[in-house]
């Protein structure tokens, strides 16, 4: 991808911008030093909601998430994931949709991570699911609705910067918000670029970090990335 400012490497200093919390190129935001990840959007069950309406689309989702998860517990010991929202793609039950969910927190637990889900716009047939929680000062929710905390953790918008004829998922990054990518690849993403946004995101201090699916670049702040369209 390029005109990228700066490459931000694995294991990258972000304190001036999200504090302790470290973002990386799976697409999750991780604080070392609560053993945390923090992701958004799984949406599994796309392919069984997407037949339930007469398509064909092969089993993915699920092996999809476990790999990049996978990717993620190299890259840092992680003793709980919470998942901001959007676990699943269709809130109508649907038994191989639960069973992919089943599955996913086997997989954690065999490798001593704890899922904690949040509620998303995805989820309301889970109404016993919490719709945030704090986590060293920072609120962390879906987005699909205003969070009230000064530090805030979210998910909801899928955000990708399309720079070139390359589409790229990233995260928005400023002094008291992260605005995760959605961690699956089925998520048609909102081009932070050109997309209707809420009006306070380029006053907020945020900066567009794009993943190339090993690495993280710096594309400055969102700001600048809306002038220049």
């Amino acid at each position: 991808m390029a005109n990228a400012n700066a490459r931000v490497d694995r294991g990258a200093d972000t304190s001036s911008t999200a504090g302790l919390w470290e973002p990386t190129p799976e697409g999750a935001a991780i604080h070392r030093a609560e053993r945390v990840a923090v992701v958004a959007d799984l949406h599994l069950g796309y392919e069984w909601a997407r037949g339930a309406a007469g398509d064909c689309v092969p089993p993915h989702s699920l092996a999809e998430a476990v790999a990049r998860l996978e990717r993620l517990l190299v890259r840092a010991p992680i003793a709980t994931l919470i998942v901001a929202g959007d676990l699943v793609e269709s809130h109508r039950p649907c038994q191989r949709t639960e069973a992919d969910v089943r599955r996913l927190a086997d997989w954690l637990g065999v490798r001593g991570v704890r899922m904690v889900l949040l509620r998303g716009n995805h989820d309301r047939a889970r109404p016993e699911v919490p719709e945030s929680l704090v986590v060293d000062g920072w609120t962390i929710a879906h987005g699909h609705r205003p969070i009230v905390g000064d530090r805030t953790i979210s998910g909801h918008f899928h955000p990708v910067l399309r720079v070139e004829g390359i589409s790229a998922p990233c995260f928005l990054i400023g002094p008291d918000r992260i605005i995760l990518p959605a961690f699956s690849a089925n998520a048609a993403g909102c081009d932070v670029r050109t997309a209707v946004i809420p009006r306070d995101w380029p006053r907020s201090g945020l900066r567009c970090l794009a993943s190339t699916g090993d690495e993280l670049l710096d594309f400055g702040p969102l700001a600048g990335l809306r002038t220049s369209r």
